[in-house]
């Protein structure tokens, strides 16, 4: 049985349930969305988030009961009794760094998920069922209208621009960043030379920003109205875009990575801001993607 605890927003929680698919081999995924029942309150440091896989109908997820729950308790008498059965691992992902689980922990019978989980080793295999479990609701008429526009284009281009929670205290900038207008005209700059015709498709919570600074010299669309509960359009627009230049978010590497098209899709080589983040970023980038140098 594997057991998934679900945090942060819509990218975040597609990681960790893809990562459980990964491993369940074919059983369901139970979800833990308790983490995010109880923490509903917005501060400096933290942005409470909403369970959003619902979105998806095609997820093969259950919700955890109590019972099974108990199951990963330490101090529990059902952890005790399946300690004595089965073997049972709770795999608290206190850093960004991938975990052999098979190499690990061997083949336990009972995984408990905790952490993010951000890697597609976890899960790459099983891509064409991701894809269907993945799959979007239909998009309402101006943002189908959009997609049309998308797929008209020879070589649409997804740009995703990401600061507004960024830059909410000095303290999460410290730890996440932002990417600067070279990162963007460094990436723009490699798809020129190989490709004609581009479009461009911004996406950002910040557009006036956006706007001011990128100068991207080419035909470009600013996409908006796509907020809170609606964000997803912005993440199902970006996958039928062939090329992909994605912020330091979870939310464009979906968007990137569910897309059919085999494009070029540049991300940032330094994904976080503090120097005391454990991240390897050749875990966290497919290798067929080009890592540019933000720093």
């Amino acid at each position: 049985m594997i057991v998934v605890k679900l945090q942060g927003g819509l990218g975040n929680q597609m990681f960790q349930y893809a990562a459980g698919r990964g491993l369940s081999q074919g059983s369901p995924v139970y979800i833990n969305h308790r983490f995010l029942e109880e923490n509903q309150t917005d501060s400096p440091l933290f942005t409470a988030r909403k369970y959003e896989l619902q979105l998806f109908r095609n997820i093969k997820a259950v919700k955890a009961t109590a019972k099974q729950l108990k199951i990963f308790n330490n101090n529990s008498f059902y952890y005790r009794l399946y300690r004595l059965f089965f073997k049972t691992v709770i795999s608290r992902q206190i850093e960004n760094e991938y975990i052999d689980f098979e190499k690990t922990y061997g083949k336990p019978v009972n995984i408990y998920l905790d952490g993010y989980f951000q890697s597609e080793k976890y899960f790459k295999h099983l891509r064409n069922q991701l894809l269907a479990d993945f799959e979007f609701p239909a998009l309402d008429t101006d943002n189908d209208n959009i997609r049309k526009k998308i797929e008209a284009s020879a070589n649409p281009v997804s740009i995703h621009v990401r600061r507004g929670d960024y830059l909410k205290s000095p303290e999460i900038y410290k730890v996440h960043g932002v990417l600067e207008v070279q990162y963007y005209q460094q990436s723009l700059s490699l798809l020129k030379a190989k490709y004609n015709d581009l479009t461009l498709f911004v996406f950002s919570d910040d557009m006036d920003w956006a706007k001011e600074n990128l100068n991207l010299n080419c035909q470009t669309n600013y996409i908006t109205g796509n907020h809170s509960e609606n964000s997803w359009k912005d993440m199902a627009l970006m996958s039928y875009c062939k090329h992909h230049i994605i912020a330091n978010s979870s939310f464009s590497w979906w968007g990137a990575w569910l897309s059919k098209s085999n494009g070029e899709v540049f991300a940032p080589a330094n994904w976080f801001n503090a120097n005391n983040v454990k991240f390897n970023i050749h875990n966290f980038i497919p290798s067929n993607w080009h890592i540019i140098s933000n720093e």
